[in-house]
């Protein structure tokens, strides 16, 4: 433990510097969105999971490991309006380097829009799309601890506009031996936006956020729980800051909970609750299950295939889809 004690350490004191950064106005949000289908369907983008999950490490790059060597990863989110998003991952371990490197890349495609001039006029289309490339390399100090960081490139261009960012993300996991606790923590999103939409106007900052998790699977019964607590740079999550919510409603906003029924490594089902996104989405009038979510996961023909839906509003939810697999299964 001491060793997971100091790594708490070192990445709280390199967060400090962007702690003071706010909420409102941040650009790339989009980079935040669950980039597989076991996150979603476990309420979102949690710190750590229990499983190897090539996807996953876009968003924690200590879940990568030497166990993902030659493994690569799909997701596919439709939304609604014709917005599309998605991501794509592909992972090496490399002797020569001691470590594990993956590529990994999350987009966004908005769809086509009406052009009009001041007064309504229709004077053509124009498109809106945003990505982020994610470089990751890994080390496993031993079968315990990783650390691992990824260097972000991140692009956006709206119509005519465009801009780029350039971000960091830093993370660190501990493994019990038996491998049923997981504990880990990521400092996401160390950047700035470098350049601007509109050279006139100020630069927005990113989202920097810190984000704590663990997940223990119970020893005799076929049951795992996930917990993240997330923006912990940011306590105060108040909606509308001249009327705050409680204590116990803003500490709830900060988690997200999970709990996967996991029968054997190729089945899974899972469900999700995420507070935030039920206290600021659902329609009090008619209640509806915003905050929830679900999914189910198997595997056919070494092709691990899995389904998560996310409820966000009484409107509608994410459905997301995930294939992966690892290469050398098929020798």
């Amino acid at each position: 433990m001491t060793k997971f004690v100091f790594i708490a350490i070192v990445l709280t004191l390199v967060s400090t510097s962007v702690s003071a950064q706010s909420r409102s106005g941040n650009a790339y949000e989009f980079a935040d969105m669950p980039s597989s289908s076991r996150q979603t369907a476990l309420g979102g983008t949690h710190a750590v999971l229990g499983v190897d999950d090539i996807n996953f490490a876009i968003h924690n790059p200590a879940q990568l490991r030497d166990t993902m060597h030659n493994s690569i990863g799909l997701n596919f989110t439709p939304l609604k309006a014709g917005i599309k998003s998605g991501s794509v991952a592909y992972a090496r371990y490399v002797p020569q380097i001691n470590g594990s490197v993956m590529m990994g890349v999350q987009y966004i495609n908005y769809g086509s829009f009406d052009q009009t001039d001041e007064i309504g006029t229709e004077i053509g289309t124009f498109t809106a799309q945003e990505a982020a490339i994610s470089i990751i390399y890994s080390h496993s100090f031993s079968r315990k601890f990783t650390m691992a960081a990824t260097i972000k490139p991140i692009f956006s261009k709206l119509a005519e506009y465009s801009s780029w960012g350039l971000a960091m993300d830093m993370g660190a996991c501990y493994r019990s031996g038996n491998q049923r606790f997981v504990a880990g923590m990521v400092v996401r999103n160390i950047g700035a936006q470098v350049k601007r939409f509109d050279e006139a106007e100020d630069s927005e900052s990113l989202n920097t956020d810190m984000r704590i998790g663990l997940t223990y699977k119970a020893e005799h019964a076929p049951f795992r729980l996930t917990f993240t607590l997330k923006d912990i740079f940011h306590w105060d999550l108040s909606v509308d800051r001249s009327n705050k919510i409680s204590f116990a409603d803003n500490l709830f906003r900060h988690t997200i909970l999970g709990v996967e029924f996991v029968p054997s490594e190729r089945v899974f089902v899972a469900f999700g609750y995420n507070h935030r996104v039920r206290k600021e989405n659902r329609d009090s009038s008619v209640g509806g299950g915003a905050g929830l979510s679900w999914g189910l996961g198997f595997r056919v023909a070494k092709i691990d295939i899995s389904y998560g839906m996310g409820k966000y509003h009484t409107a509608g939810a994410a459905n997301s889809i995930t294939l992966s697999t690892n290469f050398d299964r098929f020798r």
